[in-house]
């Protein structure tokens, strides 16, 4: 397969070095390879209107049993030594230097958009049809790179049109500048709006913006758990991490220590703690307090004049919930193209989590419970699991099919109906898929650990996703970040360089053996000696925050590497961090920028 890979590459050097020479000549070349790993090549022209070169592939025109496509734009192949890079959306970057035969492929598409720069052209990438089978590609073998969106059909028949648009930008393009035409791109669409309007018009999402993210894990039954089919008689055990009363310690250890602000989210609040009983939520689970104190609860918080919102999910459910009779057979699940029932593996705390169908999720449960929710008292970005940080799924069931699309779609809808109960909506990841109704993306990256080496073919992570949508939607820019003032100094650094929202999380590592995706480091209130210095650890975040909350609401305009592990990230209002990775000091224009520290410079 190796060996077929590099084939391509030749081929695409050598047939599309031509079509450089005259726009009426411009073509792409896709090379498709078949479930029996045969292969052919095809010839599409481009079509061009100003910058823009379009590619338009009727679905009709796909071939059967395709397992995967290479579609080779003319411009995005390079040689190392050469001047350029790509940028995936993932925020991965790479320049064109030697290095030994291989790939990186993005198949977490947040965005259907990437950059690339080679001695051609610079370019923005954007799917518009197809996006959620197209993965992100590079390769370089014996020193020749390309750049290249694949198709992944698996077989399957396409479903709608492959349309990909080059936008071509000036040769002195930058990865922000690429960025900047996907966020017009946006704005001309209308999926997105200024946060600095928007929250005019909502209190609500203007206390969140000006806030830090505090998530409290409340309960949760073992994970990863012995039972995969719970039941009323074998249902394991609920952990009580903290009750209501409990909680209402927490706010008094806040205002006490001068945290004055938070919007804080209930994680494990529903009956079976965290991951429990989903999609059943009710009765609030008394062995945290019951109903009546979790009211206090709230009142209580937000007399202290924090906000507070909790933590729901429909994105699986479990056959537990059958104890309340919501368990309807597995007709709620998404089910694959041999009729079998989804299901996510490992199984979490409530046994086999099955991939629920959101269109059954919005007519069955969402916009009750929504209601309910509100009914407590819950008002800010009420947090919803998963959505935002997955490719949408299709559905194969004769009773509820959906295409990835379709999926989005209702995700959408769920999403929208809480932004519109609660005015905001916050999820697990920024996937834009789910804009509009998406205010708060509690991690743009899940597998970004600044603790392991990048891939191979990758030299920094950059803040990509950030130079398209910082002073639009709020984020926090890895998991590792959760806690980020009792992490290393490099993960410190790097929630700043990125602008990052803080986000704190009692009791964030709470699966069996150290399986933490945001860190082993946590915040825990077992004793009143441990609230206190986690409070403390909160507060360092609250009092710098308070200094740089202010850039919440501003593009992210620039990112640059000034000098070697020293970088600059600029915004709207003409403020600009610089952050020192280095183990020396950095002068910077006649300013000291210590080393693994940072400077605000500008306005």
């Amino acid at each position: 397969m190796i060996k077929q890979h590099f084939v391509f590459l030749a081929l695409s050097i050598l047939m599309l070095g031509s079509a450089t020479s005259r726009a009426a000549d411009l073509a792409a070349r896709i090379f498709y390879t078949f479930m029996d790993d045969s292969t052919e090549w095809r010839t599409v022209p481009l079509r061009q209107e100003g910058s823009v070169h379009y590619l338009n592939i009727p679905k009709n025109d796909i071939p059967k049993n395709v397992k995967y496509a290479e579609i080779h734009h003319p411009f995005a192949t390079a040689t190392a030594g050469d001047g350029g890079f790509y940028v995936f959306s993932d925020g991965m970057y790479g320049e064109f230097k030697a290095r030994i035969d291989g790939h990186y492929r993005n198949s977490r598409i947040s965005m259907p958009m990437f950059g690339v720069k080679t001695p051609k052209a610079a370019m923005t990438v954007i799917a518009t049809g197809m996006r959620y089978y197209l993965f992100q590609m590079a390769r370089v073998a014996d020193n020749k790179y390309t750049v290249f969106p694949r198709l992944e059909l698996h077989g399957d028949d396409a479903c709608d049109d492959l349309k990909i648009e080059f936008h071509q930008l000036g040769r002195d393009a930058t990865y922000a500048d690429m960025a900047r035409t996907y966020r017009q791109f946006q704005l001309q669409r209308k999926l997105i709006r200024p946060l600095r309007d928007r929250v005019k018009e909502n209190p609500g999402l203007k206390y969140a913006a000006e806030a830090m993210e505090v998530r409290v894990r409340m309960g949760w039954k073992p994970m990863p758990t012995s039972v995969e089919e719970q039941n009323a008689e074998n249902e394991p055990p609920m952990k009580v991490a903290v009750s209501f009363d409990r909680f209402q310690q927490i706010v008094a250890e806040f205002k006490k220590q001068g945290v004055d602000k938070a919007e804080f989210c209930l994680v494990g609040w529903n009956i079976g703690g965290h991951d429990g009983r989903f999609p059943q939520l009710f009765p609030v689970d008394e062995r945290l307090g019951g109903e009546a104190k979790l009211r206090a609860a709230i009142k209580k918080t937000q007399q202290e004049g924090y906000q507070i919102v909790c933590h729901t999910c429909n994105y699986d459910i479990y056959s537990v919930s059958r104890i309340a009779g919501l368990w309807d057979d597995g007709r709620d699940v998404i089910r694959l193209k041999d009729g079998s029932m989804a299901r996510q593996k490992p199984p979490l705390s409530g046994g086999v989590a099955y991939l629920a169908c959101p269109q059954r999720m919005y007519e069955r449960f969402a916009r009750d419970d929504h209601r309910k929710i509100r009914d407590l008292g819950f008002r800010g970005a009420h947090y919803i699991d998963v959505f935002s940080i997955i490719t949408p799924m299709a559905c194969y069931s004769p009773e509820h099919p959906l295409t990835k699309e379709g999926y989005a779609e209702w995700a959408r809808k769920i999403m929208g109906d809480a932004q519109s109960v609660f005015g905001g909506v916050a999820s697990e990841g920024g996937f834009d898929h789910c804009l509009p109704h998406l205010d708060y993306a509690l991690y743009v990256s899940i597998h970004y650990d600044p603790d392991k080496p990048l891939p191979s073919l990758v030299d920094r992570h950059v803040p990509f996703w950030q130079l398209v949508y910082s002073g639009y939607i709020l984020s926090t820019p890895f998991s590792r970040a959760t806690n980020y003032t009792i992490k290393k100094p490099f993960t410190q650094l790097k929630m700043i360089e990125f602008a990052g929202r803080p986000l704190y999380y009692f009791y964030s590592n709470y699966r069996e053996g150290n399986r933490a995706w945001m860190g082993v480091e946590d915040l825990r209130c077992d004793t009143d000696e441990e609230l206190a210095e986690s409070v403390r650890a909160v507060k360092r975040g609250f009092d710098e925050f308070e200094r740089l909350k202010h850039l919440q609401y501003e593009t992210m305009e620039g990112h640059d590497q000034i000098a070697e592990n020293v970088f600059k990230t600029s915004f709207s209002d003409g403020t600009a961090i610089v952050t020192n990775y280095r183990a020396t000091d950095f002068d910077y224009n006649g300013r000291k920028v210590k080393s693994m520290s940072y400077i605000v410079v500008g306005k």
